[in-house]
């Protein structure tokens, strides 16, 4: 499927992705390649400088001026470019288990895993020449908390950074998290931007620590960027890099024409999670590839992805973001310390409850929502056949998946996911109709307009979902209208991909809820008047799906030692629970594949801080470009 919402989203390697949340890698043992007796995209030969570099890439910002961690939507496409511009804090190492230096040197946990002690690389600097310490590591988090969107992505995990002294500093959490140098490692936040371009009016260029600086950004087209000429990394040998002149990323976003610019020779390298334009590799001449199917990671799902409460998103009533529609908010009552009208606190816990109207494809508070109901969810897990999807939008590149977790993956336990049946699916559908006294049901699915794929993954849902008695009509979109029409609430499934990692803790903040009725001041809503026990999902759970099991499991996964039994078996809980309550409808694995022209060398060989530990690079949907050179 094309990418929507790519598993890195805004936040990390996990999510896919915005463009798509983050949202997350691979390894050269791990890669599958075509080039036998060789390992693909490695050079270990003196480098060639000069040359500039041109990326074919799925999608590109809305606004240059805030491109950063801290406030940018960071899809796959995104992470590439960030890669050009900034440093992160760590990357992860080849094996994916271990978060290795970068920006940052070490990090400590206390006790519980609550504070983690920070040590900050010395000696760096921008490339407006103003130097990299803790003052800007602290301004970097602040950014990012007072963000819309990506402070409510970090809020349930970090509560706040503070400086210990100029090079270290502690972030402090809200939760025990034994794994987060992993989740640093594979989130947006961990790029550090120069504090100057975080005020409201900045309209300069993108400010960092990376191997390029902008030289011109013609959004939705191309960006070109030049040498960082006092970078500060050099290679094993102590050879400054980056080895190239400059690197150029030119937006592509319809699969089969980001191919053919490869073929053609306009472009030198290219991503592509498109399964079809994927196996077409094979028969290019003068490009070599390799993918993610093999790599240290549960890979990224494709999947359909349903508004389980068919309500606005219910965090953000919550905190009164819909109060010039009508739903004043429970939050703006509590920071006065006042108690809440129990009419607002059953807004916010109904939201805005409707449907999108399939005529004027806009939400509707009129119409009766469908998909809240889990039998009709059910119902269409029943009723598409994972494999002829994998089969006829995929070409079988990756394979089915019925959960989170691949089966070789130590998480993974057999979660009961529903077979296809469209006898049982048609049953479950005539019985709803039945139940509610309707003679249809029907609802739309939120498509990427200009992506054929989409389309083609449409038709094949239209197909399967009629012949069980569900009428479906598609909401075509550009991305990022697709994307704030998932976080908002006002959609009732989508097709989607996200998820996925080198740990599965990378999904906690997506699959969030939090407990409506206890108190603020011991992590619940203050929503008193509701009945009591009931859970709203967090601000970035999309299919809002508010489940105590579900929450009560992550936080022991999270407050777990690392690869212990405690760990594995409430993983396995959350995966078993999505089985059930279906808030997501399982298709294939999202493959990533990087394919390069012959004369690109050693795009597959990313180093850490010190230029000689192998990373994972390519990371999933995204390459590290410092030590890449062009014969």
């Amino acid at each position: 499927m094309s990418s929507t919402f790519d598993r890195r989203s805004f936040l990390t390697h996990s999510a896919a992705t915005i463009g798509g949340v983050a949202m997350a890698g691979t390894v050269v043992d791990g890669l599958l390649a075509n080039v036998a007796g060789a390992t693909v995209g490695v050079n270990k030969g003196k480098p060639k400088r000069g040359g500039t570099l041109t990326v074919g890439t799925l999608s590109d910002v809305p606004n240059y001026h805030i491109f950063n961690g801290s406030q940018g939507k960071l899809d796959a496409s995104g992470f590439c470019v960030a890669n050009a511009l900034y440093d992160p804090l760590f990357v992860m190492s080849k094996n994916g288990k271990t978060a290795l230096p970068m920006l940052a040197l070490s990090a400590t946990p206390n006790s519980n895993y609550t504070v983690w002690t920070v040590a900050l690389r010395k000696g760096v600097t921008f490339t407006n020449g103003d130097a990299f310490d803790a003052t800007v590591c602290v301004a970097n988090y602040t950014a990012a908390n007072a963000d819309p969107t990506v402070g409510l992505a970090i809020q349930p995990i970090i509560k706040s950074v503070t400086m210990i002294d100029a090079y270290t500093v502690a972030y402090n959490l809200v939760i025990p998290f034994s794994r987060f140098p992993v989740s640093i490692a594979q989130a947006q936040i961990s790029y550090m931007a120069h504090p100057s371009s975080f005020v409201p009016t900045y309209t300069g260029n993108p400010i960092g620590t990376g191997p390029f600086v902008v030289k011109s950004w013609q959004v939705g087209v191309e960006s070109q960027f030049t040498r960082n000429k006092n970078y500060w990394r050099t290679d094993a040998h102590n050879r400054q890099l980056p080895y190239l002149d400059g690197i150029n990323f030119k937006t592509i976003v319809d699969n089969s024409s980001r191919n053919q610019a490869l073929q053609s020779g306009s472009v030198d390298m290219i991503l592509q999670q498109d399964g079809t334009e994927i196996a077409a590799f094979k028969k290019m001449k003068n490009v070599t590839y390799v993918t993610d199917i093999n790599a240290p990671s549960d890979p990224a799902c494709n999947c359909l992805i349903f508004n389980t409460t068919a309500t606005l998103n219910q965090y953000f009533c919550w905190a009164g973001e819909f109060a010039s529609i009508g739903v004043p908010g429970t939050l703006p009552y509590i920071l006065k310390g006042q108690a809440a009208p129990a009419a607002v606190q059953d807004a916010d816990w109904v939201g805005t409850m409707g449907a999108v109207n399939p005529s004027t494809l806009q939400w509707d508070t009129t119409l009766k929502p469908v998909v809240n109901d889990v039998t009709i969810r059910t119902a269409c897990a029943m009723a598409i056949n994972r494999n002829t999807y994998f089969k006829v939008i995929d070409s079988k590149v990756g394979s089915v998946i019925d959960g989170l977790f691949r089966k070789t993956s130590p998480f993974y336990k057999n979660p009961g996911w529903p077979a296809y049946n469209p006898t049982k699916a048609k049953a479950l559908v005539d019985a709803y109709k039945a139940k509610n006294n309707v003679t249809e049901v029907a609802f739309c699915i939120e498509t990427v307009s200009g992506s054929s794929s989409s389309l083609q993954a449409f038709s094949l849902f239209q197909q399967q979902l009629a012949a069980v008695g569900i009428k479906v009509t598609p909401r075509p979109s550009v991305q990022s209208t697709l994307i704030n029409n998932v976080i908002y609430g006002e959609f009732d499934c989508s097709e989607w991909n996200q998820f996925g990692g080198v740990d599965p803790s990378l999904n906690y903040v997506w699959f969030i809820s939090l407990n409506a009725t206890a108190s603020p001041a011991i992590g619940g809503l203050g929503m008193g008047a509701l009945p009591a026990g009931t859970f709203i999902a967090g601000a970035v759970n999309f299919a809002h799906q508010g489940d105590p099991t579900v929450e009560s499991a992550m936080l022991a996964a999270l407050a777990a030692k690392p690869g212990s039994a405690t760990e594995i078996a409430s993983w396995q809980t959350v995966n078993t629970q999505f089985a059930q309550l279906v808030p997501y409808l399982w298709l294939d694995s999202l493959v990533n594949a990087w394919a390069a022209r012959s004369n690109v060398q050693n795009w597959v060989s990313g180093t850490a801080g010190d230029g000689t530990t192998p990373v994972l690079s390519p990371d999933g949907g995204t390459a590290r470009w410092d030590q890449i050179w062009k014969s």
